[in-house]
């Protein structure tokens, strides 16, 4: 009976438990079970024999098929390529910190993490139980040999007789594989100590570094104070011939020589790619050559204050670098050796760039790690200029627990607001989603307000089967926030300027108010400077698109009554004075100036960064350069003012409004600041002064209790 049957039948197994003998079932047991190890024989002898092949060559294209070309994406952009090529004991949290802050700003990244000693599944399975794409590919001189990681026979020839005992081979090895690995792939090589402070730009670049060694750097850019291109952090598009020639021309035993450390590095590829870009070559077109501050705002001399260094606005200092910059390098083969010190620039960035991952405990955040949260800033400045993304300083990203580590996790994601519009790039997928896909998402939304919008509250909900997540954070509009004020000067060239001013302000920050006081009455050239003017029946003066307005203030009349004059005009909670020679630059930071005096509710009076020594600004005798030039100053208060009532903030005595507040108080400030309208109406600029207005006016915002604010960094 047993022969008739078909092994492993379900339905022969069937009959044989109502109709066989237990001898029978039990012989049927023991040829199945025989059958199922054949079977495990044969598929594990299958893996064992494919993966040891050679990588399959194919002849059409003259390319090899490694075992990781699954792995990489269609979009090179996407595509992320670094080595480590030292002992695992050396690969420290600080490294894991450059992994957590490029998936926090590129979700969507596959990392490909080239090393012939890191132990893939320790280190990178729990990022992929989350969503994320990284993997470690083992690599040695032999497997690129067998890749045909070359370019030709030259290149060829120097790996399979390349010296690994020569004093920077490992060194070396790691500019052949950025080389190497971009020509043939593309994408973006970054190393193990560069982290990423916002979403790098979707175009090839390479950015420029310093060299700050008391010797003349010789292969360094000509008519430049040390510059050259630094391999560090970089991105290409494949088979660029530059790349081409890096890797022919350097790795060559003609010209190698073992004993020069940047030979085939920096230098190399400054001087190909510089020689490159003279000659107009058409696949640079698009390269991208970024300033030092964009991808290395500090030098290795600096590294220890970023670890130890601790003062009052870091915090400030980390905001305008997630602005300017796109990365920070802190050179781990000289930080190494450096704790980090609580309240330093590199603790900041362990404590905002965390996806609570894999990485242990730092510094003293004691149990908030072990909770899954969203992690966003409290207060989001609108502005056409950021449309509304929530990336770099802003960016929005989910923070798993410990709690909730298992992979099987998934999330159901909606968000809301009041006052606007949230646009989705893919609206499709809102449940059932890992880590990855939840941040991608946040990743990618935008916000848009209504018109009429001035304030609303984003609202994020996640949960799922056991969590359930509420975070909120605040959008404030910026152009209903804020006014510029400008006071002209009769001057020759001031339409000019005035048209530099309103165009840089437009430029930067749209849709908002700017009020210019003249004393010149000249209707035909503002016609000329401001297109479509038009009267304003309700102001006395021209607007431009009811944006614009230009108040003609009578001639021979001080600062005072315009200054005056435009306060009182403004209609919004702030305003920004400025001079009319004031124009706005690349990377302002005027909405971090609201950001801060929003929040800090007894600031009446901010400004950025205005001098180099504080203490400048803390003594009103440096209004006083001699006795001979402040006789119009021995008043305080002139006699119509004396018995005015002046709005006194309220706060609370018992909380010291300045304990989280990164700016210094100071008594007075030049005449570029943000004020608090309502607060300052009325003090008011004195019009018995011809000049020396803007200091009386500060000495009588001190006697009325107002404060005053600088803030290093912006």
């Amino acid at each position: 009976m047993v022969a008739k049957l078909k092994l492993g039948s379900k339905r022969a197994w069937f009959y044989c438990i109502r109709r066989c003998s237990s001898r029978q079932r039990r012989i049927i047991l023991r040829l199945a079970s025989n059958i199922g190890s054949i079977i495990l024989f044969f598929g594990f002898l299958h893996i064992f024999l494919t993966s040891s092949l050679p990588p399959i060559i194919d002849q059409d294209h003259n390319s090899v098929h490694t075992s990781f070309d699954h792995l990489i994406p269609s979009d090179s952009f996407d595509l992320f390529w670094t080595m480590w090529n030292t002992d695992e004991s050396t690969f420290r949290d600080r490294r894991l910190l450059v992994i957590d802050s490029l998936f926090i700003h590129h979700p969507q990244a596959t990392v490909i993490v080239l090393s012939p000693t890191l132990n893939d599944t320790n280190l990178f399975l729990p990022y992929r139980q989350r969503g994320y794409q990284i993997y470690s590919i083992n690599i040695s001189l032999d497997r690129m040999i067998q890749w045909h990681w070359y370019v030709g026979d030259r290149s060829r020839n120097f790996l399979i007789h390349w010296n690994t005992l020569s004093t920077y081979f490992y060194s070396h090895m790691n500019d052949y594989v950025k080389g190497i690995s971009l020509y043939l792939y593309g994408g973006t090589y970054i190393d193990m100590d560069i982290l990423i402070l916002q979403p790098l730009p979707r175009h090839e670049f390479i950015g420029f570094d310093r060299s700050d060694s008391s010797e003349s750097c010789l292969w360094c850019v000509k008519n430049t104070l040390g510059l050259y291109l630094s391999p560090s952090l970089m991105r290409f598009r494949s088979r660029r011939k530059v790349l081409r020639e890096i890797l022919e021309n350097t790795f060559d035993h003609q010209v190698y020589n073992e004993s020069c450390f940047n030979c085939v590095g920096s230098k190399a590829f400054t001087e190909h790619i510089i020689q490159h870009r003279d000659m107009n070559d058409s696949q640079l077109i698009n390269l991208k050559f970024f300033e030092p501050f964009r991808l290395y705002p500090f030098t290795w001399r600096k590294t220890l204050l970023i670890f130890h260094n601790v003062q009052k606005d870091a915090s400030l200092q980390l905001a305008d670098l997630m602005i300017r910059s796109y990365s920070l390098r802190f050179f781990g083969h000289i930080s190494d050796q450096f704790s980090i010190v609580h309240g330093c620039l590199i603790a900041f960035l362990f404590d905002q760039l965390d996806l609570g991952v894999v990485r242990p405990k730092i510094l003293n955040r004691g149990g908030k790690k072990t909770v899954a949260r969203v992690i966003h800033l409290p207060l989001y400045i609108y502005t056409d200029r950021k449309q509304g993304r929530f990336l770099g300083r802003d960016v929005i990203y989910l923070r798993a627990g410990k709690r909730i580590s298992d992979e099987n996790v998934k999330w159901n994601i909606s968000i809301h607001v009041s006052n606007g519009t949230i646009i989705y790039s893919n609206t499709s997928f809102l449940s059932n989603l890992n880590q990855a896909q939840i941040n991608k998402i946040l990743n990618e939304i935008s916000y848009q307000p209504y018109e009429s919008t001035s304030i609303d509250t984003l609202n994020i909900y996640l949960t799922t089967s056991k969590t359930y997540i509420i975070s909120s954070l605040t959008i404030v509009v910026f152009s209903k926030w804020v006014t510029f004020l400008v006071k002209t000067m009769e001057t020759s060239d001031q339409w000019s300027v005035i048209q530099r001013l309103v165009t840089s302000v437009e430029t930067h920050y749209p849709q908002t108010i700017i009020h210019i006081a003249s004393n010149l009455d000249h209707q035909s050239i503002y016609q000329n400077i401001l297109l479509n003017l038009i009267s304003s029946d309700d102001t006395k003066g021209y607007s431009s698109n009811k944006i614009t307005f230009i108040y003609n203030i009578p001639e021979n009349n001080g600062q005072s009554i315009s200054y005056n004059y435009l306060v009182n005009a403004t209609s919004t909670p702030f305003f920004f004075l400025i001079n009319n020679n004031f124009t706005i630059e690349e990377y302002p930071h005027i909405d971090l100036l609201l950001e801060l005096i929003y929040t800090y509710k007894h600031i009446d009076i901010i400004a950025g960064q205005t001098s180099e020594n504080i203490e400048e600004l803390n003594n009103f005798s440096s209004f006083f350069p001699g006795n001979n030039q402040t006789q119009e100053l021995q008043h305080d208060i002139s006699e119509d003012k004396q018995d005015q009532d002046l709005f006194i903030p309220s706060f609370d005595d018992k909380v010291d409004p300045d304990k989280t507040n990164p700016c210094h108080q100071v008594d007075f400030l030049p005449d570029v600041f943000m004020g608090r309208k309502e607060s300052l109406r009325s003090i008011d600029w004195d019009i018995f002064f011809q000049s020396k207005e803007d200091e009386d006016f500060f000495i009588r915002s001190d006697q009325a209790n107002r404060t005053v604010y600088t803030c290093q960094f912006i």
